[in-house]
C-alpha cells in the first residue's frame, strides 16, 4: 500500500489506495485528499482516505438503524438535503451510508466526551458506516459526511471518499452567548458547536407572580437548538441587575440595606423563593435542561447589603449559597434540572470560596470583564482555576472572539484564537462560551476558529486554518489569503492586545493626547496594574513596532492583489492603527512636559501629521469594511461608535499639536 502523510503527528491524515465498495473505486491522490480535508471544519483528529467512488446521487442509500433519537433522525434528514435528490430504496443503491448510535463501540468507549465522539468506517462491501458514541456523536458524523460530499457534488453525481475517521472534541461544550447567536443556531451546529446562552427577561409582575420570557429572536435558541444539537441555556441576568423586571417594586424589602441600588438582601428568604420559581419556569420549557445564573457583576466600589445578617458574611459566598438553595428547591419538582453559575469581577477574590459552596454537579463559567474580555497575549486562566479544574470541577471560560468588546473592529486573528483555545484545552477546561459581537458576520473567521480549536486544538496550524477557511469561502487564491492572514493577524493582535484604540474609552490610564502633553506616556510593553495595556502594552520593543509597521504595509499589498474589498479595508484599518502608534512613539521622544524644543518642532509636525492621517485612514476604512462585509444585517452602521471614537482622538491630538506650536502644515 502507498501512503501519503498530509498533516502533523496529531492528525494522522494519510491516503491509501484500496478498493472498499462495490461501485467502481478509484485511488485518491495526496492533493485530492488534502483538498477534501480543507472542506472539513473542525478537522477530525484521525482521518484516512482509502479510495473514492463516483455515483449518481440517487444511487446513494441512507439507512438509519435506530430512529428513536431525534438527533439521529435529523442527521439522516440533513444527509438527504445535502444530496438534493430523491433516494432509491436501500436495496437498489450502489453505495450505502448506514447510521447507528452505538455507545458500546469499542473504539469510542474510552474516548473523552464519548457521547459526541464518532467513527466513519468502510463496510465490507456497501459503503460507509457512521457510528456515534451518542446521538450527538452520530449527528457530528453526519456533519462530517456532508462536508466530504459537498465538494464533489455535481448535477450528474457525487464523488464520495471512502474514509476511516475517529474523532472527538477536546472541550465538552463549545458555544456562544449574546449577539445574534440565537439566530445562527444552524451556522453554529454546522461547525459542531453545541451550546448557546441568551439573557432572559426575568421578573415579578404587579400581582407578585414570577415570569420569564424571551423576545422572538432569542426564543429561536429554544425552538431550534435541540433540533440541531445545540443546548439552549436561559440566563438569569447578573443578580444586581434584576431591578428592571419589577423585583424591587414588588418586594422593596429585598433592596439591600445601605447598599448600591440593585444589591439584594440575600438573608431574606423571599429572594430564594423567587429564584426557585424562575428556575422552575425555565425548566418547564421544551428542550431546556439547564439554567445559568450570573452572579453579581459590579457593585462599582459600593457595598452589598449591610443588614445585621448579611454584613457578617462574605457577600459572594452568601450569594452562592442562595443560588444553590434555590436550585435544590427547584430540583424537588424537576429532579433533572441542571445549574450553571457564571462568576464576575465582583466575585473574583472570593471564587475559591464560591466554588466550595457549589455541589460538584454545578458547572462554572469563569468570567471577569477585564481578565476574560481582552486580546492581550498573556495567559487568561489563573492558577486557582487550573487547580480547580484539575481536581475535577467542571470549569469553562467566557471569552471574546471579537477584537475588542464594545469597540468593534475587524480582526482576522487565527494566531490569537489558536493561542487562546490551546490554553483552554491545555489547562483542562471543559467549555468555551464565546462572545461573538456585534454580530457573527463581523467575527465569523474568529468564531469558526474557536469552533475549530475547541474541538481539535492540536490539529491545524493558524496558517492551515486560514487556508482551509479560504477554500470553504471559495476564494480565488487560498494560499495568498493564508499569507495575508499570517502577515496581518499578528499585527492586529499586537494592536488590539494593547487595547488600541479601545483604551481611549476608559478613564484609566487616560487619554494619550493628555499623557503625551504631560510627558506621561508609558514605555513600550508597559501594562498599568497588569490590567490596562493602552497604548502599546503588547508591543514590547521598538523593533517589534517597526516590524509591525512593515508587515501591515505588506498586508495591504497582499489584500489588493487578492482583490477582496473586505480584506483591503481591514488591512487599512490595522495599518492606520499601527502607524498611529509608531508616530505616537516618536512623538513621545520629542514632547516633554515643557513642550517641544525649537529644533524638534519640524520633526514633531511631521509625526503629528502621521498620527492624524493614520487614524483618519483607520476611521474611513472602518466604515468601508462594514459596507464590504458579505450579507447585510439588521443593524447597519454598527461601526459608527468606533469611528466616532477615532474622530475624537484625532481632534484631541490636533488640539495638543496646536497648543505645542506643531500643527501639521
Amino acid at each position: 500500500m502507498k501512503r501519503y502523510l498530509l498533516a502533523n503527528a496529531f492528525i494522522n491524515l494519510c491516503v491509501t489506495i484500496a478498493a472498499a465498495a462495490p461501485a467502481p473505486s478509484q485511488p485518491v491522490s495526496q492533493e485530492e485528499a488534502l483538498n477534501w480535508t480543507r472542506h472539513l471544519v473542525p478537522l477530525p483528529k484521525r482521518i484516512e482516505f482509502l479510495s473514492k467512488v463516483q455515483v449518481p446521487v440517487n444511487q446513494i442509500g441512507i439507512t438509519l438503524r435506530d430512529d428513536k433519537e431525534p438527533l439521529a433522525v435529523q442527521a439522516t434528514r440533513e444527509l438527504h438535503e445535502c444530496l438534493r435528490a430523491p433516494q432509491r430504496p436501500a436495496s437498489d443503491a450502489s453505495i450505502h451510508l448506514i447510521l447507528k448510535v452505538d455507545p458500546q463501540e469499542s473504539a469510542l468507549a474510552s474516548l473523552p466526551n464519548r457521547d459526541q465522539a464518532y467513527r466513519i468506517i468502510p463496510t465490507e462491501g456497501s459503503g460507509l458506516l457512521l457510528l456515534g458514541g451518542g446521538p450527538r456523536g452520530l449527528y457530528y458524523a453526519a456533519k462530517t459526511m456532508q462536508q466530504l460530499i459537498k465538494p464533489g457534488l455535481t448535477e450528474d453525481g457525487a464523488a464520495i471518499p471512502l474514509v476511516s475517521i475517529t474523532d472527538w472534541p477536546d472541550l465538552e461544550d463549545r458555544g456562544l452567548w449574546g449577539g445574534d447567536s440565537s439566530e445562527q443556531i444552524r451556522w453554529m451546529s454546522d461547525r459542531k458547536m453545541n451550546y448557546d446562552e441568551q439573557i432572559s427577561t426575568t421578573g415579578v409582575d404587579e400581582n407578585k407572580q414570577c415570569f420569564v420570557r424571551y423576545p422572538p429572536y432569542k426564543q429561536r435558541m429554544i425552538d431550534e437548538g435541540p433540533i440541531y444539537g445545540v443546548n439552549p441555556v436561559p440566563v438569569v441576568l447578573h443578580l444586581e441587575q434584576l431591578a428592571g423586571g419589577g423585583l424591587f417594586k414588588a418586594y422593596p424589602e429585598l433592596q439591600g440595606k445601605d447598599a448600591k441600588p440593585g444589591a439584594i438582601c440575600y438573608s431574606n428568604p423571599i429572594f430564594t423563593d423567587l429564584l426557585t420559581q424562575w428556575l422552575l419556569l425555565w425548566g418547564e420549557k421544551p428542550g431546556v435542561r439547564e439554567v445559568d445564573v450570573w452572579m453579581t457583576e459590579n457593585l462599582g466600589g459600593q457595598k452589598g447589603c449591610q443588614c445585621d445578617k448579611c454584613v457578617k458574611q462574605d457577600r459572594n459566598v452568601l450569594e452562592a449559597r442562595v443560588i444553590v438553595a434555590a436550585w435544590k428547591k427547584a430540583r424537588e419538582k424537576q429532579p433533572n434540572l441542571g445549574l450553571r453559575v457564571l462568576t464576575s469581577e465582583e466575585t473574583e477574590k472570593s471564587n475559591p470560596k464560591v466554588f466550595a459552596e457549589l455541589p460538584p454537579e454545578v458547572k462554572v463559567w469563569y468570567y471577569h470583564s477585564l481578565f476574560t474580555y481582552n486580546t492581550s497575549e498573556k495567559p487568561m486562566i489563573r492558577p486557582y482555576l487550573v487547580e480547580t479544574a484539575r481536581k475535577g470541577r467542571w470549569i469553562g471560560v467566557c471569552a471574546n472572539t471579537c477584537a475588542l468588546v464594545g469597540c468593534w473592529q475587524p480582526f482576522t486573528g487565527a494566531h490569537f484564537m489558536h493561542y487562546r483555545m490551546n490554553e483552554f484545552v491545555d489547562k483542562k477546561l471543559s467549555g468555551f462560551l464565546g462572545y461573538a459581537v456585534p454580530r457573527i458576520r463581523h467575527v465569523a473567521f474568529n468564531t469558526e476558529a474557536a469552533a475549530e480549536w475547541g474541538w481539535n486544538a492540536k490539529g491545524r496550524s493558524p496558517h492551515e486554518f486560514a487556508l482551509s477557511w479560504a477554500v470553504r469561502q471559495g476564494m480565488k487564491d487560498p494560499q495568498k489569503f493564508a499569507e495575508w492572514s499570517d502577515t496581518l493577524g499578528p499585527v492586529a493582535w499586537d494592536v488590539y492586545g494593547s487595547e488600541w484604540p479601545a483604551g481611549e474609552k476608559r478613564k484609566t490610564p487616560g487619554k494619550v493626547a493628555d499623557m503625551l502633553k504631560q510627558g506621561k506616556l508609558p514605555d513600550l510593553g508597559y501594562v498599568l496594574w497588569d490590567v490596562y495595556p493602552t497604548p502599546w502594552g503588547d508591543i514590547k520593543t521598538a523593533e517589534q513596532l517597526d516590524s509591525d509597521v512593515a508587515h501591515a504595509e505588506r498586508a495591504v499589498t497582499l489584500a489588493r492583489e487578492l482583490g477582496e474589498e473586505v480584506l483591503i479595508q481591514e488591512s487599512l484599518v490595522v495599518q492606520g492603527y499601527i502607524n498611529s502608534l509608531k508616530a505616537l512613539w516618536i512623538l513621545k521622544q520629542l514632547v516633554t512636559s515643557g513642550g517641544v524644543a525649537d529644533q524638534d518642532k519640524e520633526s514633531a509636525r511631521r509625526f503629528f501629521k502621521m498620527y492624524l492621517d493614520s487614524l483618519d485612514q483607520a476611521g474611513k476604512a472602518l466604515t468601508a469594511w462594514e459596507a464590504a462585509l458579505p450579507g447585510k444585517g439588521d443593524r447597519e452602521g454598527i461601526m459608527r461608535e468606533s469611528v466616532e471614537l477615532v474622530d475624537g482622538m484625532i481632534g484631541e491630538m490636533a488640539a495638543v499639536a496646536a497648543e505645542l506650536g506643531c500643527s501639521p502644515r
